[in-house]
C-alpha cells in the first residue's frame, strides 16, 4: 500500500498561478537590485591609465554577468521553478538561516521606513561627498607597492654584439652584487624563447633581490640603494632604468614605458628629437609631475 501523503496536493493550474505570482513579486526586486549594482560600477569605467587597464576587465565581466542574471531572473528562473518546485514545502520560519537574517534585516528596515527623510538625506550626503573625487580622475590613486626587489632595465645601442652585451651584463651584475643590501642578482640580455617577451638584444633585464631590512645599513632606504647603484653603473653608451618587476609589466602594458616616470618624444626630424630629448633630460628633475607626454609633429 502506498504511503499516505501528509499534505493535500493543489491542482496544477493553481500551482503554476502561485509560481507566476511569486516570480513577478520576487523578480522585480531582484531586477532592480541588479541594476543598482551595475550602476555602482560606472565610476570604474571612468578610470584611465594604469588603473583603467587593471580594473576595466573586472568591471566589464561583472557587468555582463549581472545583465545576464537580470534577464534570467525574469525569463528562465520561473520556468525552472515550475519543474523543480513540487511536493511539500516547509515554512520559511523553519529555516534557521532565514530567521537570523530576518532578525537583523527587519529592525533596520523599520528604522529606515520610520525615518524616511533622514535615510534619504544620509544617502544624498554620501553622494555629495563622492563628487570631489571626480576631480581626481586620471591621477594615480593606488599607493606604490614595495615588492622588496628591484628591476634594473638598461638599454644600449641597437647594433651591439652578443659578446659585448654579455660583457656588460657580467660587469653590471658584479657591481650590483658588491652593494651590501643586495642578496641575489639575476640578469638577462635579449629575448627569452617565448612569444610574450619581445625585448631586443640591446635591452637588459636584471632582477635584484634585496636582503631583509634588518640587515641594511643604518638610515638607508630603498631609494638610497637605487641612487647608489645608479651612480656606480654609469657605463658609456648604456641608459639606466629602475623599476620593480611586477609594476614594470603593468606599466609596459598600459603605457609602453619601462619605468614609473617617463617622457615620450615623437617627431619626423631626428635632430629635433635629439635636441629636445637632451633638454628634457636636463630639465627633468624640475618637473613635479609623474609623466609627461610631449608630441612633436
Amino acid at each position: 500500500m502506498a504511503a499516505k501523503k501528509s499534505y493535500t496536493p493543489i491542482p496544477e493550474h493553481e500551482r503554476l498561478e502561485i509560481i507566476e505570482k511569486s516570480s513577478k513579486q520576487v523578480s522585480r526586486g531582484v531586477f532592480y537590485s541588479t541594476v543598482i549594482i551595475i550602476t555602482s560600477f560606472l565610476p570604474v569605467f571612468m578610470l584611465t591609465g594604469q588603473e583603467g587597464k587593471l580594473f576595466h576587465p573586472l568591471a566589464y565581466t561583472k557587468t555582463f554577468i549581472l545583465i545576464v542574471d537580470a534577464l534570467l531572473v525574469v525569463t528562465l528562473a520561473p520556468v525552472i521553478i515550475s519543474f523543480l518546485m513540487k511536493g511539500k514545502f516547509r515554512s520559511e520560519n523553519r529555516n534557521p538561516i532565514n530567521r537570523v537574517f530576518e532578525k537583523i534585516y527587519e529592525p533596520i528596515l523599520r528604522v529606515c521606513l520610520n525615518w524616511r527623510k533622514t535615510t534619504i538625506g544620509v544617502n544624498i550626503l554620501a553622494l555629495a561627498v563622492s563628487v570631489p573625487l571626480l576631480f581626481s580622475l586620471g591621477s594615480e590613486f593606488m599607493p606604490p607597492l614595495d615588492e622588496q626587489s628591484i628591476l634594473f632595465m638598461p638599454v644600449t645601442l641597437p647594433d651591439i654584439s652578443n659578446e659585448e652585451i654579455k660583457r656588460i651584463l657580467q660587469v653590471q651584475d658584479k657591481i650590483i652584487k658588491d652593494v651590501p643590501e643586495v642578496d641575489k642578482v639575476l640578469g638577462k640580455a635579449g629575448r627569452a624563447s617565448t612569444a610574450t617577451d619581445n625585448a631586443p638584444i640591446s635591452m637588459i633585464e636584471t632582477i635584484i633581490l634585496l636582503k631583509p631590512k634588518t640587515e641594511w645599513r643604518a638610515g638607508i632606504t630603498k631609494k638610497d640603494i637605487i641612487n647608489e647603484l645608479d651612480a656606480k653603473l654609469q657605463i658609456p653608451g648604456v641608459v639606466n632604468g629602475w623599476t620593480q618587476p611586477i609594476i614594470n609589466r603593468i606599466n609596459m602594458l598600459a603605457t609602453g614605458i619601462r619605468t614609473d616616470v617617463g617622457v615620450k618624444v615623437y617627431g619626423q626630424n631626428l635632430d629635433s628629437i635629439y635636441s629636445l630629448s637632451q633638454r628634457v633630460k636636463i630639465l627633468w628633475p624640475t618637473y613635479p609631475v609623474l609623466k609627461i607626454y610631449m608630441l612633436i609633429r
